[in-house]
């Protein structure tokens, strides 16, 4: 029998939860019973001021150019992109859903997209460039709705 959940990543760059669902029944029924709440994450770095990240070191220089430094905070944005995508992708190879939704803010999303693997790519069935990651249950369930 072919794999009919759907998976929800609603995130941000330092907080995400993942979803369970029947896209069919979650759009009939339109309640957030229908959201199943797989796991939640964390990453407290990004939470930091970039003063408290930062060391001394402000750039290199390379072969005749000055390469500046990755801002602390976008890096540690993007160790938890590939912590996201680790968990996901070894899902994925696993068959734990056969689609997967993803709902960030355009930056984060885009750091998301930067590193996903190849076949991953081709079973995202929608992006949402929003940031949904303080709603839940009904107000959750509507502004998802109105994005389907």
């Amino acid at each position: 029998m072919e794999n009919a959940i759907t998976w929800l990543l609603i995130a941000d760059a330092s907080k995400a939860r993942l979803f369970s669902m029947h896209k069919a029944r979650f759009l009939r029924d339109q309640h957030p019973k229908n959201l199943e709440l797989i796991s939640c994450f964390t990453h407290e770095k990004s939470r930091m001021k970039g003063s408290e990240l930062t060391t001394d070191k402000s750039g290199e220089f390379g072969v005749g150019t000055f390469v500046e430094a990755t801002s602390p905070k976008t890096r540690e944005a993007e160790e938890f992109a590939l912590e996201l995508l680790e968990h996901l992708e070894s899902a994925r190879k696993s068959n734990h859903y056969r689609d997967l939704i993803i709902v960030a803010p355009p930056a984060f999303m885009g750091m998301l997209h930067k590193h996903m693997p190849h076949q991953m790519h081709k079973i995202v069935s929608q992006n949402i460039e929003k940031d949904y990651t303080l709603h839940e249950g009904v107000e959750l369930t509507h502004h998802l709705i109105n994005h389907f």
